[in-house]
Protein backbone atom coordinates (compact mmCIF):
# COMPACT_ATOMS: atom_id res chain seq x y z
CA UNK A 1 0.00 0.00 0.00
CA UNK A 2 1.57 3.36 -1.20
CA UNK A 3 1.84 6.07 1.01
CA UNK A 4 -0.39 8.17 -0.90
CA UNK A 5 -3.08 5.38 0.03
CA UNK A 6 -2.41 5.53 3.65
CA UNK A 7 -2.77 9.38 4.29
CA UNK A 8 -5.77 10.15 5.96
CA UNK A 9 -7.33 12.13 4.02
CA UNK A 10 -8.23 15.86 4.96
CA UNK A 11 -12.27 16.36 5.62
CA UNK A 12 -13.74 18.27 3.15
CA UNK A 13 -15.58 21.67 4.08
CA UNK A 14 -19.21 22.20 3.83
CA UNK A 15 -20.13 24.40 1.34
CA UNK A 16 -20.67 27.83 2.21
CA UNK A 17 -24.85 27.94 1.74
CA UNK A 18 -26.09 31.08 0.20
CA UNK A 19 -28.13 34.00 2.31
CA UNK A 20 -31.59 33.16 0.64
CA UNK A 21 -32.82 36.72 -0.99
CA UNK A 22 -35.95 37.94 0.64
CA UNK A 23 -39.24 37.67 -1.18
CA UNK A 24 -40.58 40.76 -0.63
CA UNK A 25 -38.51 44.24 -1.47
CA UNK A 26 -39.61 48.12 -0.26
CA UNK A 27 -38.21 50.37 -2.82
CA UNK A 28 -38.06 54.27 -1.49
CA UNK A 29 -36.94 56.70 -3.91
CA UNK A 30 -36.13 60.06 -2.11
CA UNK A 31 -35.02 63.23 -2.59
CA UNK A 32 -34.37 65.84 0.45
CA UNK A 33 -36.32 64.31 2.85
CA UNK A 34 -34.06 63.82 5.13
CA UNK A 35 -35.57 64.75 8.51
CA UNK A 36 -38.51 62.27 7.53
CA UNK A 37 -36.27 59.45 7.09
CA UNK A 38 -35.80 58.42 10.88
CA UNK A 39 -38.97 58.12 11.53
CA UNK A 40 -39.78 56.38 8.39
CA UNK A 41 -37.09 53.53 8.90
CA UNK A 42 -38.90 53.12 12.79
CA UNK A 43 -41.97 52.67 11.18
CA UNK A 44 -40.15 49.83 8.89
CA UNK A 45 -38.73 48.56 12.07
CA UNK A 46 -42.15 48.12 13.50
CA UNK A 47 -43.54 46.34 11.13
CA UNK A 48 -45.06 43.10 12.34
CA UNK A 49 -44.01 41.27 8.77
CA UNK A 50 -40.84 39.20 9.66
CA UNK A 51 -37.70 41.25 9.20
CA UNK A 52 -35.60 38.81 7.80
CA UNK A 53 -38.30 38.30 4.69
CA UNK A 54 -38.12 41.61 2.95
CA UNK A 55 -35.14 44.19 2.59
CA UNK A 56 -35.21 48.17 1.84
CA UNK A 57 -33.76 49.13 -1.10
CA UNK A 58 -33.50 52.98 -0.56
CA UNK A 59 -32.64 55.52 -3.46
CA UNK A 60 -31.12 58.94 -3.04
CA UNK A 61 -32.09 60.45 -6.03
CA UNK A 62 -29.56 62.90 -6.52
CA UNK A 63 -30.42 64.93 -3.24
CA UNK A 64 -27.37 66.76 -2.92
CA UNK A 65 -28.06 67.03 0.68
CA UNK A 66 -27.63 65.09 3.78
CA UNK A 67 -29.87 62.50 2.32
CA UNK A 68 -26.89 59.86 1.37
CA UNK A 69 -25.63 60.36 4.94
CA UNK A 70 -28.70 60.12 6.72
CA UNK A 71 -29.47 57.11 4.97
CA UNK A 72 -25.61 55.59 5.52
CA UNK A 73 -26.36 56.13 9.44
CA UNK A 74 -29.47 54.64 9.58
CA UNK A 75 -29.06 51.86 7.43
CA UNK A 76 -26.55 50.16 10.38
CA UNK A 77 -29.54 50.89 12.74
CA UNK A 78 -32.58 48.77 11.36
CA UNK A 79 -33.18 45.38 11.87
CA UNK A 80 -33.81 44.35 8.05
CA UNK A 81 -31.49 43.90 5.53
CA UNK A 82 -31.35 47.89 3.82
CA UNK A 83 -29.25 48.30 0.34
CA UNK A 84 -28.76 52.55 -0.42
CA UNK A 85 -28.40 53.16 -4.31
CA UNK A 86 -28.10 56.58 -5.84
CA UNK A 87 -28.84 58.41 -9.06
CA UNK A 88 -26.71 59.87 -11.07
CA UNK A 89 -28.84 63.01 -11.94
CA UNK A 90 -32.34 63.42 -10.79
CA UNK A 91 -35.09 62.82 -13.93
CA UNK A 92 -38.15 62.36 -11.86
CA UNK A 93 -39.32 59.07 -9.76
CA UNK A 94 -39.38 56.88 -12.72
CA UNK A 95 -35.77 56.36 -12.97
CA UNK A 96 -34.92 55.72 -9.43
CA UNK A 97 -38.00 53.31 -8.71
CA UNK A 98 -36.61 51.33 -12.03
CA UNK A 99 -33.22 51.79 -10.14
CA UNK A 100 -34.35 50.39 -7.48
CA UNK A 101 -36.55 47.25 -8.40
CA UNK A 102 -34.15 46.45 -11.02
CA UNK A 103 -31.37 45.49 -8.14
CA UNK A 104 -34.08 43.47 -6.32
CA UNK A 105 -34.59 39.63 -6.75
CA UNK A 106 -37.84 39.66 -5.27
CA UNK A 107 -40.99 38.60 -5.90
CA UNK A 108 -43.31 41.52 -4.35
CA UNK A 109 -41.72 44.77 -5.23
CA UNK A 110 -43.55 47.20 -3.25
CA UNK A 111 -43.15 51.20 -3.64
CA UNK A 112 -43.12 53.89 -0.41
CA UNK A 113 -42.70 57.46 -0.84
CA UNK A 114 -40.67 59.10 1.62
CA UNK A 115 -42.95 61.51 3.26
CA UNK A 116 -45.26 58.11 4.44
CA UNK A 117 -44.94 55.85 7.86
CA UNK A 118 -46.64 52.78 6.99
CA UNK A 119 -48.73 51.51 10.23
CA UNK A 120 -47.49 47.88 11.94
CA UNK A 121 -49.78 45.93 9.59
CA UNK A 122 -49.51 47.59 6.70
CA UNK A 123 -46.48 45.04 4.83
CA UNK A 124 -48.12 42.12 6.41
CA UNK A 125 -51.59 43.01 5.06
CA UNK A 126 -50.63 44.22 1.42
CA UNK A 127 -48.16 40.94 0.76
CA UNK A 128 -51.00 38.35 2.15
CA UNK A 129 -53.79 40.27 -0.63
CA UNK A 130 -50.75 39.47 -3.00
CA UNK A 131 -49.96 35.88 -2.01
CA UNK A 132 -53.50 34.77 -1.62
CA UNK A 133 -54.13 35.87 -5.24
CA UNK A 134 -51.41 34.74 -8.02
CA UNK A 135 -53.32 37.21 -10.80
CA UNK A 136 -52.62 40.15 -9.05
CA UNK A 137 -50.36 42.06 -10.82
CA UNK A 138 -50.44 45.43 -8.79
CA UNK A 139 -52.50 46.46 -5.41
CA UNK A 140 -52.68 49.62 -4.18
CA UNK A 141 -52.77 50.09 -0.34
CA UNK A 142 -54.71 52.93 1.65
CA UNK A 143 -53.44 56.26 2.33
CA UNK A 144 -54.69 58.34 4.90
CA UNK A 145 -53.92 61.81 7.10
CA UNK A 146 -52.88 62.46 10.32
CA UNK A 147 -55.79 61.61 13.05
CA UNK A 148 -55.76 65.22 13.68
CA UNK A 149 -55.89 66.54 9.88
CA UNK A 150 -58.90 68.54 9.69
CA UNK A 151 -58.70 70.36 6.22
CA UNK A 152 -61.64 73.33 8.15
CA UNK A 153 -59.33 76.68 7.98
CA UNK A 154 -56.45 74.65 6.43
CA UNK A 155 -54.27 77.30 4.71
CA UNK A 156 -54.94 77.66 1.11
CA UNK A 157 -52.93 75.22 -1.34
CA UNK A 158 -51.81 72.70 0.83
CA UNK A 159 -51.33 69.12 -0.47
CA UNK A 160 -51.82 65.33 0.80
CA UNK A 161 -53.14 61.80 -0.47
CA UNK A 162 -56.35 60.16 0.49
CA UNK A 163 -56.81 56.75 -0.55
CA UNK A 164 -59.74 54.99 0.48
CA UNK A 165 -60.36 52.19 -2.36
CA UNK A 166 -59.26 51.81 -5.77
CA UNK A 167 -58.33 54.88 -8.21
CA UNK A 168 -57.06 55.36 -11.61
CA UNK A 169 -53.79 56.96 -11.11
CA UNK A 170 -52.30 53.89 -9.50
CA UNK A 171 -50.20 56.18 -7.17
CA UNK A 172 -46.54 55.38 -5.58
CA UNK A 173 -46.64 56.41 -2.81
CA UNK A 174 -48.03 53.03 -1.81
CA UNK A 175 -48.52 50.36 -4.14
CA UNK A 176 -47.43 46.57 -4.50
CA UNK A 177 -46.15 45.04 -7.69
CA UNK A 178 -45.54 41.10 -8.44
CA UNK A 179 -42.08 41.88 -10.12
CA UNK A 180 -42.95 39.22 -13.02
CA UNK A 181 -45.76 42.25 -14.26
CA UNK A 182 -42.72 44.93 -13.74
CA UNK A 183 -40.40 42.55 -16.33
CA UNK A 184 -43.80 42.50 -18.66
CA UNK A 185 -43.82 46.23 -18.76
CA UNK A 186 -40.63 47.35 -18.35
CA UNK A 187 -41.32 49.42 -15.20
CA UNK A 188 -41.94 53.00 -15.30
CA UNK A 189 -41.89 55.01 -18.45
CA UNK A 190 -38.72 57.47 -18.16
CA UNK A 191 -39.90 59.26 -20.79
CA UNK A 192 -42.68 60.73 -19.12
CA UNK A 193 -40.36 62.64 -16.23
CA UNK A 194 -42.75 63.91 -13.41
CA UNK A 195 -46.60 63.06 -12.88
CA UNK A 196 -48.67 59.92 -13.94
CA UNK A 197 -45.27 57.92 -14.71
CA UNK A 198 -46.81 56.10 -11.60
CA UNK A 199 -50.29 55.90 -13.48
CA UNK A 200 -48.89 54.91 -16.72
CA UNK A 201 -47.57 51.52 -15.37
CA UNK A 202 -50.27 50.73 -13.20
CA UNK A 203 -52.45 50.54 -16.93
CA UNK A 204 -50.43 49.10 -18.31
CA UNK A 205 -49.72 45.98 -16.28
CA UNK A 206 -53.62 45.58 -16.27
CA UNK A 207 -54.04 46.12 -19.75
CA UNK A 208 -50.95 43.12 -20.25
CA UNK A 209 -53.43 41.16 -18.66
CA UNK A 210 -52.71 41.26 -14.83
CA UNK A 211 -55.36 41.78 -12.29
CA UNK A 212 -55.88 44.65 -9.85
CA UNK A 213 -56.50 45.03 -6.55
CA UNK A 214 -56.80 47.26 -3.26
CA UNK A 215 -55.59 46.25 0.03
CA UNK A 216 -57.37 48.32 3.39
CA UNK A 217 -55.25 46.96 5.56
CA UNK A 218 -51.79 47.80 3.71
CA UNK A 219 -52.03 51.68 5.36
CA UNK A 220 -49.62 53.92 5.61
CA UNK A 221 -49.77 57.82 6.62
CA UNK A 222 -49.28 60.09 4.45
CA UNK A 223 -48.20 64.16 5.53
CA UNK A 224 -49.75 66.93 4.76
CA UNK A 225 -47.90 69.69 3.39
CA UNK A 226 -47.90 73.72 2.52
CA UNK A 227 -47.47 73.92 -1.33
CA UNK A 228 -48.47 77.30 -2.06
CA UNK A 229 -50.01 77.97 -5.10
CA UNK A 230 -47.16 78.52 -7.69
CA UNK A 231 -46.27 74.73 -6.78
CA UNK A 232 -50.05 73.76 -8.09
CA UNK A 233 -49.46 76.35 -10.65
CA UNK A 234 -46.29 73.94 -11.84
CA UNK A 235 -48.01 71.59 -11.51
CA UNK A 236 -50.95 72.33 -13.60
CA UNK A 237 -48.35 72.69 -16.44
CA UNK A 238 -47.60 68.75 -16.22
CA UNK A 239 -51.10 67.86 -16.33
CA UNK A 240 -50.36 67.64 -20.12
CA UNK A 241 -49.43 63.76 -18.86
CA UNK A 242 -53.11 63.60 -17.79
CA UNK A 243 -54.23 64.29 -21.27
CA UNK A 244 -51.72 61.71 -22.63
CA UNK A 245 -52.94 59.38 -20.64
CA UNK A 246 -56.39 59.34 -21.79
CA UNK A 247 -55.04 59.19 -25.34
CA UNK A 248 -53.08 56.10 -24.17
CA UNK A 249 -55.34 54.50 -21.78
CA UNK A 250 -59.03 54.17 -22.30
CA UNK A 251 -59.55 52.76 -18.91
CA UNK A 252 -57.72 55.38 -17.29
CA UNK A 253 -60.08 58.37 -19.36
CA UNK A 254 -63.06 55.98 -18.55
CA UNK A 255 -62.64 56.33 -14.85
CA UNK A 256 -60.61 59.65 -13.94
CA UNK A 257 -62.27 62.05 -16.65
CA UNK A 258 -64.90 64.06 -15.36
CA UNK A 259 -66.84 63.49 -19.14
CA UNK A 260 -64.80 62.00 -21.76
CA UNK A 261 -63.97 65.47 -22.86
CA UNK A 262 -63.11 66.86 -19.77
CA UNK A 263 -60.53 66.09 -16.89
CA UNK A 264 -62.31 68.39 -14.24
CA UNK A 265 -65.81 70.28 -14.25
CA UNK A 266 -63.93 73.63 -13.44
CA UNK A 267 -61.50 72.78 -16.64
CA UNK A 268 -64.50 73.31 -18.43
CA UNK A 269 -66.01 76.00 -17.12
CA UNK A 270 -62.74 77.61 -17.19
CA UNK A 271 -62.85 77.24 -20.82
CA UNK A 272 -66.36 78.19 -21.24
CA UNK A 273 -65.50 81.47 -18.95
CA UNK A 274 -62.57 82.33 -21.65
CA UNK A 275 -64.90 81.79 -24.52
CA UNK A 276 -67.49 83.69 -22.89
CA UNK A 277 -65.09 86.86 -21.98
CA UNK A 278 -64.09 86.92 -25.60
CA UNK A 279 -67.26 86.40 -27.11
CA UNK A 280 -67.83 89.68 -24.70
CA UNK A 281 -66.15 91.65 -26.98
CA UNK A 282 -69.05 91.40 -29.94
CA UNK A 283 -72.00 90.38 -27.59
CA UNK A 284 -72.36 91.35 -24.15
CA UNK A 285 -74.52 88.46 -23.19
CA UNK A 286 -72.24 86.11 -23.90
CA UNK A 287 -70.34 87.01 -20.43
CA UNK A 288 -73.20 84.53 -18.85
CA UNK A 289 -70.56 81.40 -20.29
CA UNK A 290 -68.31 82.68 -17.34
CA UNK A 291 -71.27 82.09 -14.38
CA UNK A 292 -70.41 78.21 -14.29
CA UNK A 293 -66.91 78.89 -13.28
CA UNK A 294 -67.52 81.91 -10.94
CA UNK A 295 -70.01 79.62 -8.84
CA UNK A 296 -68.02 76.41 -9.09
CA UNK A 297 -64.62 78.31 -7.71
CA UNK A 298 -66.18 80.69 -5.90
CA UNK A 299 -64.52 81.18 -2.11
CA UNK A 300 -65.95 78.06 0.29
CA UNK A 301 -65.41 80.50 3.35
CA UNK A 302 -65.36 84.06 4.35
CA UNK A 303 -61.46 84.71 4.10
CA UNK A 304 -59.43 88.56 4.19
CA UNK A 305 -57.73 87.16 1.12
CA UNK A 306 -60.33 85.85 -0.72
CA UNK A 307 -59.37 88.11 -3.53
CA UNK A 308 -56.14 86.96 -4.10
CA UNK A 309 -57.37 83.11 -3.82
CA UNK A 310 -59.36 83.76 -6.45
CA UNK A 311 -56.34 85.49 -8.84
CA UNK A 312 -54.29 82.47 -8.06
CA UNK A 313 -57.04 79.89 -8.43
CA UNK A 314 -57.56 81.72 -12.27
CA UNK A 315 -53.64 81.13 -12.63
CA UNK A 316 -53.37 77.64 -11.77
CA UNK A 317 -56.55 77.02 -13.71
CA UNK A 318 -55.11 78.82 -16.53
CA UNK A 319 -51.88 76.13 -16.24
CA UNK A 320 -54.15 73.42 -16.26
CA UNK A 321 -56.53 74.34 -19.41
CA UNK A 322 -53.39 75.73 -21.36
CA UNK A 323 -51.35 72.58 -20.69
CA UNK A 324 -54.74 69.88 -21.57
CA UNK A 325 -55.21 72.01 -25.02
CA UNK A 326 -51.91 71.62 -26.03
CA UNK A 327 -51.71 68.23 -25.17
CA UNK A 328 -55.33 67.19 -27.07
CA UNK A 329 -53.40 68.63 -30.23
CA UNK A 330 -50.30 66.86 -29.43
CA UNK A 331 -52.11 63.94 -29.25
CA UNK A 332 -55.13 64.04 -31.43
CA UNK A 333 -57.30 63.67 -28.92
CA UNK A 334 -60.74 65.99 -27.88
CA UNK A 335 -60.10 66.93 -24.32
CA UNK A 336 -60.38 70.49 -22.26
Amino acid sequence: MTEEATRPKRPRRAAAKKAKAPDVTIVIPSYRRSDRLPGLMDALSAQTFPADEFEVIAVDNCSGDDTWETLTTLSATVPFSMRLLQTEVNRGPAPARNLGWRSAESSIVVFLDDDCLPDPEWLAGGVAVMRADESLGVLQGRVRTPYDFNPVGMPNWYHCQIIDGPTPYFEACNIFYRRAALEDTQGFDEGIGWWCEDTALGWEVVEAGWGRGFAPDAVVEHGVQLRGWRWHYDNGLLERNVVKMAAEHPGFRAEAFWKPWAFRRADAGFVLAVVGLLGALRFRPALLLALPYLWWRRPRQVQPDRYRLIAQSVAVDAARSASHLRAAVENRVMVI
